[in-house]
């Protein structure tokens, strides 16, 4: 069997630098039961912020029949103060969510695709193709726009329905979105087996 391919043979590595994408405020309170005010979670991107983080997914731009904990994405980034060097980045999964973004004054997107069928149908409704196609539509409209548009690849090294997630689907997902313009491609440990 061949071995998967090592990051240096795959992308330029800087191996003096590693960033940190912070997606607690999004993330992390989306899973909650409890809805969290807007002030509440303005708090927290502020401490996060105070701590040092300098890129943070803040809120994701769904339907908030659906996602409640995030019914208030337009009011979070209202709120957020500007700070040198800090990006405060919105999740969108289609083209309403991201006409909403841009209008609340986004500055970088990120979507989610699924290297995962299943993982993909039960978590987003939508197959592994159906959500990196929704990258491809809208990673032009954001450069159009000036916003910064990033993909994370979700269940890259396995998925709890499928088991294993071949090497070559998340570089196929990789290349297209690179192809369709993607500022960064991250490639995400979803369920904790790398």
């Amino acid at each position: 069997m061949p071995s998967a391919p090592r990051p240096r043979d795959c992308v330029a590595v800087d191996r003096r630098a590693v960033e940190i994408v912070e997606v607690s405020p999004r993330d992390g309170l989306q899973a909650e039961d409890v809805v969290l005010g807007t002030d509440a979670k303005l708090e927290l991107i502020h401490r996060v912020v105070a701590a040092g983080a300098r890129r943070v997914e803040v809120c994701s731009f769904v339907n908030p029949a659906r996602v409640p904990q995030m019914a208030d994405a337009e009011a979070v980034l209202a709120g957020l103060p500007a700070v040198d060097g800090v990006t405060y980045i919105g999740l969108v999964l289609n083209r309403r969510g991201f006409d909403r973004a841009a209008e609340a004054g986004v500055t970088e997107i990120n979507v989610v695709a699924v290297a995962s069928d299943t993982f993909g149908r039960r978590n987003q409704g939508a197959t592994s193709d159906e959500t990196v196609a929704v990258f491809e539509e809208l990673a032009p409209l954001a450069v159009d726009a000036g916003i910064r548009a990033t993909l994370t690849v979700s269940t890259s090294f396995g998925c709890p329905y499928e088991g294993e997630v071949p090497v070559a689907r998340v570089v196929e997902i990789a290349r297209r979105a690179a192809a369709a313009g993607a500022a960064e491609v991250a490639i995400a440990d979803t369920i904790g087996v790398a």
